[in-house]
């Protein structure tokens, strides 16, 4: 793959993620309830507004003032809460039953940037009011631990007021003591409604071993729109989906995993710890997990999935599910069997593959990018280097245009047109052509954006009307459900079934995040331990925390000094038994409370 020249800097995640959507009329409408007669225009934040101005917990206020929230926000809390009245919902068609989904998911989003926020607060408060705990003098192990015990006290706090899970209550209290640099972007991004808590907390925990800045700029790159080489965004894209969402914090992980030199270290250090586990269920079934090198592991399932698929297509009527569960079970008690009738009928056993795509200067050693195998994720560039050399490798060039980062010619060994057209279009989309899966192209059907009719009636079976679609979609396109137009470029336009109309385009290879963030070996190596200082784990219960240097036993001890007991010493020592030392039975744990 030959990279494009022009690339830009990081664009800032709250400019990303700021940038205006064109609210529905109905969403933009003036609120049903009118803010208070007396509200000003701005509203100081939640964390400096005096106790006298918060409402009781038991006030029920008449008017709901939305002062301090953005015209965007306002519109979304009025479609929730008129669609909360009763009767809000009568009468609404498909579109504006939509709507209200989203704008609650909107609400939820920013009312969770409420709930970090006053948890902040919490945190602090405890901490200060609770300063006379920490030891004298305390080093930095033991202001850690002072931090965290402060930090899992306001959890059970939640808990108890709330009835979360700890897990959960800990999560947020973790975020919330979170410094600026690392909380601040996806705070602000939530407080917009653009990023939910758990994506919020997702990023802020897969990151917490990296400095507080360059965590930052892995969120940016993550939430942002969907951009070209340029920077720009492209229009008509859907929201993150989760598929996204987890691609792209896989690949900001590797590409930031650490030195050159760390990388590989401990990359070898959980190779050494590869091994099979099986684990029964208690309904009688049991599961197999087997760790080893992701390119193995990748390719032992695509040879799974390669029999399984040959036996679906010879009339198999097990599910493709079933199938791979059964090949990889007969594969590891029999191996491949020639007489069996079952492997008979698949002929010569398929060979074990794997696809990587990697870019020409990091296989030369010249960037430190990554490789990608579709299906199985990012890996780093030691990877792609020690896979794309090794012996038997076949390597295809890929022609990228360095203005859209896309793919525009591929060169295959084959005369036959349809095999090479399908290749081609498959590798220039990538993934499964519909808004936000993550499929690969590889197991996704060719669909027809045009229907294909005979003698010329309908669509041409031609690159400009081939699209590559996981079964799910391609069925839901067929029923009718959705529909599409697809472009000379390859962008698709999408209908839905409530008539939104949303842009997919065809993969970039090319594109500046593909590369690390620049950050010299200073500053990730102290950021690094910065962010251990800064951010404490919260200990679970159990664990060590800054009660575990109290002599329970001398703490607990009656006051008033009780008399002797009476006692009679020995000093006979049996011929047989070596002397023993007389240790007091004390039980030095915490108390259970």
């Amino acid at each position: 793959m030959i990279e494009g020249t022009h690339m830009a800097g990081a664009t800032n995640l709250i400019d990303d993620l700021a940038v205006s959507r064109e609210v529905p009329p109905a969403a933009a409408a003036t609120p049903k309830v009118p803010p208070a007669a007396d509200a000003t225009p701005e509203v100081p934040p939640a964390a400096a507004v005096s106790p006298e101005v918060l409402p009781a917990a038991d006030a029920a206020p008449e008017v709901l003032s939305t002062a301090g929230l953005s015209a965007e926000m306002a519109a979304q809390l009025a479609v929730v809460l008129g669609a909360a009245g009763a009767g809000g919902l009568s009468g609404v068609d498909s579109e504006q039953a939509l709507r209200v989904v989203e704008a609650v998911e909107t609400v939820k989003a920013w009312a969770d940037s409420v709930s970090v926020e006053a948890t902040a607060v919490l945190v602090a408060e405890l901490e200060s009011e609770h300063a006379d705990l920490a030891p004298d003098d305390p080093t930095q192990r033991q202001w850690r631990r002072f931090l965290g015990s402060c930090r899992s006290a306001a959890a059970r706090e939640i808990q108890v007021a709330t009835g979360l899970p700890i897990s959960a209550c800990q999560r947020r209290v973790w975020l919330s003591a979170c410094e600026p640099e690392r909380a601040g972007p996806v705070g602000e991004a939530m407080r917009l409604g653009k990023v939910s808590f758990a994506r919020a907390v997702t990023l802020a925990e897969k990151t917490a071993h990296l400095d507080g800045f360059l965590a930052a700029a892995i969120a940016a790159r993550v939430l942002r729109p969907l951009t070209g080489p340029d920077g720009l965004p492209l229009p008509g894209a859907a929201p993150l989906s989760q598929a996204t969402f987890n691609a792209r914090l896989h690949r900001q992980l590797v590409l930031h995993h650490g030195l050159v030199g760390q990388a590989e270290r401990t990359y070898q250090e959980a190779l050494k710890a590869r091994c099979v586990q099986a684990q029964p269920h208690p309904e009688g079934t049991g599961s197999l997990l087997i760790s080893g090198d992701g390119p193995r592991i990748t390719a032992a399932a695509g040879r799974v999935d390669q029999i399984a698929r040959r036996l679906r297509q010879g009339g198999d009527a097990r599910t493709l599910a079933q199938l791979r569960a059964d090949v990889a079970t007969d594969l590891l008690l029999r191996g491949w069997i020639p007489t069996d009738p079952t492997f008979a009928a698949l002929g010569q056993p398929p060979p074990a593959q794997v696809q990587l795509i990697v870019s020409l200067p990091t296989l030369l050693g010249a960037e430190q990018g990554v490789g990608q195998i579709p299906g199985w994720g990012t890996i780093s560039a030691q990877q792609a280097r020690a896979l794309a050399l090794a012996a038997g490798s076949i390597w295809k060039r890929v022609v990228t245009d360095p203005a859209t980062g896309r793919a525009i010619e591929v060169s295959a060994r084959t005369y036959q047109v349809p095999a090479g057209m399908s290749e081609q279009v498959k590798t220039r989309d990538g993934t499964c052509r519909a808004p936000g899966c993550q499929i690969p192209a590889e197991h996704a059907d060719l669909d027809h954006t045009e229907e294909w009719k005979p003698d010329g009636a309908g669509g041409p079976t031609a690159e400009t009307n081939l699209a590559t679609l996981h079964r799910g979609h391609h069925n839901l396109k067929t029923a009718g459900f959705w529909d599409s137009d697809q472009a000379a470029d390859g962008t698709l336009t999408w209908t839905t079934a409530t008539g939104r109309t949303i842009t997919t385009y065809p993969h970039i290879y090319d594109h500046p995040d593909h590369l690390p963030v620049h950050t010299s070996p200073l500053e990730t190596r102290h950021g690094t331990r910065l962010a251990q200082i800064l951010n404490p784990d919260i200990p679970l219960p159990g664990h060590l925390n800054i009660f575990e240097h109290i002599d329970w036993a001398q703490t607990l001890a009656p006051a008033t000094p009780q008399p002797p007991q009476h006692t009679r010493a020995t000093t006979r020592t049996s011929h047989h038994q070596p002397a023993a030392t007389a240790v007091p039975a004390v039980d030095d744990a915490p108390p259970p409370f």
